[in-house]
């Protein structure tokens, strides 16, 4: 008798929480647009790109519309050169042709003229490792674990300073979502834990994501670039922003953007990060 009290309680309880619920319909001002960059310049020959954007509202699914009229300027201060930028389908562009504009150890500024305001920024361009090798093992479903191939990414730190890294993977040509972007310092995650050495298994292993591993004709592409401390903290709490969810997530928090405005009495901003680094690559097809 009990039992069945209860649970008539129960329904009767569901049945008036559903009848009390209301849809309401919130109207959110649209606030307004917050230009921003995406611009990382890298020592590979051809093309170098960077946008130039408006912010979509959180509440807008259409894309960040491209910001035309900015004057944007690149200078290697180590080296005393400028180049300029122009705008094209979307996005400000150079073309170094066969040449590098990045240079390892070069220190570069980022300078952006854009409603009467000048901004800059600088990075350092740091050093990259190589990439050993990349190995692929097939396995059976097993434990948890699903059928296919599963790739594993071969680097060694270089020894002797702090060295701070990106790496990202590629399948068939296009950015393989399943798998996160990884940011390791000296191969692992902390300073001062180790140098010179393999990169732990994390890295390792993270270029293959096991719900979906790779499958036969599969083409594997890892790309390792280099990054400044800085840059490396930029990604590092985007990533944190972007990954933030459950029941331990973190409060939201603006990632830190590090173009200055340098115009005497300027207010205006322009968030984003300007950052440059070397990148090595290595590519695997799944026989």
């Amino acid at each position: 008798m009990k039992k069945n009290l209860l649970y008539t309680l129960l329904v009767a309880s569901l049945f008036y929480l559903s009848a009390c619920e209301k849809v309401i319909q919130v109207d959110l001002p649209a606030g307004k647009s917050l230009p921003y960059i995406d611009a990382w310049i890298n020592d590979q020959p051809g093309i170098q790109t960077i946008k130039f954007l408006n912010a979509a509202n959180y509440l807008d699914n259409s894309n960040p519309a491209p910001i035309t009229g900015a004057q944007i300027t690149l200078t290697d201060l180590t080296a005393a050169k400028t180049y300029t930028f122009t705008y094209s389908n979307g996005a400000y562009n150079y073309d170094a042709g066969a040449a590098a504009i990045g240079v390892v150890n070069h220190v570069y500024k980022l300078g952006i003229l854009y409603s009467g305001q000048q901004f800059e920024a600088t990075d350092t361009l740091k050093r990259v490792t190589a990439i050993d090798s990349i190995h692929v093992q097939y396995k059976t479903a097993s434990g948890g674990e699903k059928e296919g191939f599963y790739a594993k990414l071969f680097a060694t730190d270089i020894a002797g300073a702090p060295d701070y890294y990106w790496i990202r993977t590629y399948k068939n040509g296009a950015q393989d979502y399943n798998v996160s972007d990884m940011f390791s310092i000296d191969g692992a995650f902390n300073e001062d834990l180790t140098d010179g050495f393999l990169f732990i298994p994390p890295f390792r292993d993270g270029i293959t994501d096991d719900d979906h591993p790779y499958v036969k004709g599969d083409v594997v592409r890892v790309v390792l670039r280099s990054l400044s401390k800085g840059s490396h903290e930029f990604w590092f709490r985007a990533s944190q922003q972007l990954e933030n969810g459950g029941l331990f997530a973190k409060v939201l928090e603006n990632v830190p953007a590090n173009m200055k405005n340098v115009q005497p009495g300027g207010t205006a901003k322009i968030y984003g990060w300007f950052g440059t680094s070397a990148q090595t690559e290595q590519s695997k097809t799944i026989q």
